[in-house]
């Protein structure tokens, strides 16, 4: 995990890579069951857990509070898709698929436009978990440091892409 320590830009990046590390794991993911918001409670504000539940519906099962007031809504239960400009959402699947289907972190900078209009860049840390209970797979992630890259006007807040995504290896090694 060196490695991913050192792309880690943020301090609560690095603390919650920490943290999902030190989880019990079946082969190389913890599953749900064993993760305890308790314990990383200062990072929680900025902690999302996103449940695959099919190719079409990537549901938002938990968004922290720093999130939903950045987004102004609290869209826990909605389908995440929904949130991404459409242009984004084939590449953004095939990632995730990729991330899913080759059990390793992500990091990646998410480009967004705000409901202010504000287009913002932000460090997202993304790590899998299983959910024996769904049977489901989980993708839990940090969102990091913002920041501004401009205005456009446009008042609908949206995904837009991600940038500069850099596979960590997590103990099954890295898609290709």
């Amino acid at each position: 995990m060196l490695l991913a320590m050192e792309l880690l830009q943020s301090a609560g990046a690095r603390q919650f890579m920490e943290y999902w590390d030190s989880l019990p794991k079946a082969g190389v993911l913890p599953d749900r069951s064993d993760f305890n918001p308790p314990a990383i409670y200062k990072l929680m504000p900025a902690i999302t857990i996103l449940e695959i539940v099919s190719p079409d519906r990537v549901e938002m099962r938990l968004v922290g509070t720093d999130l939903v007031e950045r987004m102004g809504i609290d869209p826990t239960g909605h389908n995440y898709l929904d949130s991404i400009a459409p242009a984004a959402r084939l590449p953004y699947l095939e990632m995730l698929n990729r991330q899913i289907n080759h059990p390793c972190g992500r990091l990646s900078i998410l480009k967004t436009r705000e409901a202010s209009g504000i287009l913002s860049q932000v460090e997202v840390l993304s790590l899998p978990m299983s959910h024996r209970l769904s049977g489901h797979p989980l993708i839990i992630s940090y969102f990091g440091s913002t920041e501004s890259v401009g205005f456009d006007g446009d008042e609908t807040r949206e995904v837009r892409g991600f940038e500069d995504v850099r596979w960590i290896d997590i103990g099954a090694g890295v898609p290709a």
